[in-house]
Order: C-alpha cells, then sequence, then structure tokens
C-alpha cells in the first residue's frame, strides 16, 4: 500500500482520514448487516418456503398451521433424509438467499453482478489457476485429515459436512452435480468474492482478501472444511482481484467440487473404476498445480501491480480496525464460532 500523507497539510489529512473512515466503516457495517440478513434470515426463509411449497404440492393443501405441515413432514422422514430431497432443498435456499441478498446489497448501493465479468482472459485464469487450488486443497485437506484423527484418538469427534449420496438414483446424482458443482460455487463467489471485494477493494486489496476468506471459512460452519476454505479463500480472491471479476473463482471453485463430487457418487455405487480414476485424476492435477506453482506462482499470484497505485489517508492498522472490529462484523464472527463450538459439543 503506498500511502501519500504528504500530499496532505495537516488540516487536509485530518479532514481526509475523517472522511476515509466514515465511508470504510459505513461499508463494512453494510456487509455485516448483509451477512446477518444472508445466514439468519434469508436461509431462514427460504428453509420454511421449500418446506411449505413441498407440503402444499404434496398435501394438495395451503393449509400454514405449523404443527400440520410438521406432522405431515415427519410422515415423509425416508424421503426428506433422501440425498435428493437434500441436495434440491439446498439448491432452492441458497439461489433464493443469493436472489435476495443481491436485491437488498443494490438497495444499499452495492451492484455485486457487475463483479461477474466474463472474458476469454478470465476463463483462461480461471483454467490455470484450478491446479494450483486443488494443491491447496488437497495440501489443507490432508493437515485437516491429521488433525481431525488426533482429536478422535483422545476421544473428541470433530464434525463435518457430508455429501455422501444413500441412494444411486439419477435425481440423486443430478441434484448433488448440480449443488456441488453449479449452484453452490456461483453463489458463494458472488457473495464471498464479489460481495466483499466490490464492497471494501476501494479501501485496500489486501484487507478485503483476508475478511472474505475468513468469512468464507466461517460459512461452513464446522473445522475442518474451514480451515481448508480459508486458504483457498484467500486464493480464491487474489486470482479475483488481479483478474477484476469473480469468473475466474467460479471455475476454480466449480472443478475444485467436482472431484469429490465423484466419490461422493461413488459412496453408493462403490465403483472400483471411479476410484481409481478419482485419485488418478487427483495426482495428475496436483503435480501439474506444483510445476505451474514453480513456473509461474509468484507472477500469477503477486499482487503488487494491483496495489502499488492504491491511495489512502488511514494507516493499515487503522483501516484493520474499521474492518475487523466493526461491531456488526463481530458479531457474525461470533455467532458462527458460537456455531462451531456448538457442533462440537453435539457432536462429543
Amino acid at each position: 500500500m503506498v500511502e501519500h500523507m504528504n500530499e496532505y497539510t495537516s488540516t487536509e489529512l485530518m479532514s481526509a482520514q475523517q472522511s476515509e473512515k466514515y465511508a470504510l466503516r459505513r461499508n463494512v457495517t453494510k456487509l455485516g448487516v448483509l451477512f446477518i440478513l444472508y445466514d439468519f434470515v434469508f436461509l431462514q426463509l427460504g428453509r420454511q418456503i421449500f418446506l411449505y411449497l413441498y407440503y402444499a404440492i404434496f398435501a394438495k393443501s395451503h393449509n400454514f398451521d405449523p404443527a400440520v405441515i410438521n406432522k405431515f413432514l415427519q410422515s415423509k422422514t425416508d424421503i426428506i433424509n433422501s440425498s435428493a430431497f437434500k441436495m434440491s432443498f439446498s439448491c432452492f435456499v441458497i439461489v433464493l438467499s443469493l436472489t435476495l441478498v443481491l436485491i437488498t446489497a443494490r438497495i444499499m448501493g452495492i451492484k455485486t453482478l457487475t463483479t461477474v465479468k466474463v472474458s476469454k482472459k478470465n476463463i483462461h485464469m480461471g483454467l490455470l489457476m484450478y491446479p494450483i487450488g486443488l494443491l491447496v486443497n488437497t495440501i489443507m485437506t490432508t493437515i485437516t485429515s491429521i488433525i481431525t484423527k488426533l482429536f478422535s484418538s483422545g476421544g473428541t469427534n470433530i464434525p463435518t459436512a457430508d455429501f455422501s449420496v444413500d441412494k444411486a438414483s439419477a435425481l440423486a446424482i443430478i441434484t448433488t452435480i448440480l449443488y456441488l458443482v453449479v449452484v453452490a460455487p456461483i453463489s458463494e463467489e458472488i457473495v464471498f468474492r464479489g460481495l466483499i471485494l466490490k464492497t471494501l477493494s476501494p479501501f485496500g486489496k489486501k484487507n478485503a482478501i483476508i475478511l472474505s476468506a475468513l468469512l468464507f471459512a466461517l460459512m461452513h460452519k464446522n473445522i475442518p472444511q474451514a480451515i481448508g476454505a480459508f486458504a483457498i479463500g484467500i486464493l480464491f480472491a487474489t486470482v479475483d482481484t488481479k483478474a477484476n471479476s469473480i469468473v475466474p473463482s467460479i471455475i476454480m471453485h466449480s472443478l475444485n467440487n467436482l472431484l469429490p463430487c465423484l466419490l461422493n457418487i461413488n459412496s453408493s455405487v462403490n465403483s472400483t473404476l471411479i476410484t481409481i480414476l478419482y485419485y488418478a485424476l487427483i495426482y495428475a492435477i496436483v503435480i501439474v498445480g506444483i510445476t505451474i506453482t514453480m513456473l509461474k506462482g509468484r507472477q500469477l499470484l503477486n499482487l503488487k501491480a494491483e496495489t502499488e497505485s492504491e491511495k489512502s489517508s488511514l494507516s493499515e492498522s487503522k483501516k484493520r480496525i474499521e474492518i475487523f472490529l466493526n461491531p456488526i462484523i463481530v458479531i457474525y464472527i461470533g455467532i458462527m464460532v458460537y456455531s462451531i463450538i456448538v457442533s462440537i459439543i453435539k457432536a462429543n
């Protein structure tokens, strides 16, 4: 970050600092409000609407009594616990929540979709950086696996997400692929990269990258995924900052979810061929990732050109205080950390 404080008189400097601090605080507060709405209002609303629609369609009733609806849903336990239902449910909830958060952001003056800039250059960047992303993800998965096993051996279970397909129906496979490879990556990149980078990058790209990775990690609400998500979130946000678009991270995220998706599907069909194919692809792409990192890693991930022209009247420490100690952000992070702790307690 290049500071330009020597360009101001003392009075002008104080005025510029106050103005920038106010603008930064306002934008960070907007982000905090949007994320609280997204996680605790829009997602919950989406869940309730989906369940009601399911009840209304299959019970052929428009009764709004929660007791009646819950009784109906309890009679459909086998269906509700199926992978096809869970993935359809997740797709609906995420898409509706994303729509609501985009509308709210637009009302607040944040045009998030302007970060989706499709071009051959950005598509190429996403494809080129994917092997590095898989390399990072593989390293972090290995580390978290070791940590989880150490805790498990000590009698502490660390919960993680389960996307395994319980029955290899066509609908279950299609909805699993749709959610993991299309809906989740696009939605999460728009929210955690597009929204945050669009709002905070004007005040300094590095802090925007760190906050986007931190909130992305906490969103997973379990430690194994959170650790990996933070590391790969840094990579995603860095690549997007260089490209000035979230298209590269959408591509990286989708491809990153594709291979585990094959393994999840294989959990129900138990095909030796799919298992061999999965690990062969993993090893091959990781080797490519190591090669690209060694040959072009510094060039691809260096943000000097993107940050050297930044101008600010505030010091980096003051900006970090405004961002990471913003009351709304602190409340949101506290709730997410609490959720992780509760999930661990429940698992033990």
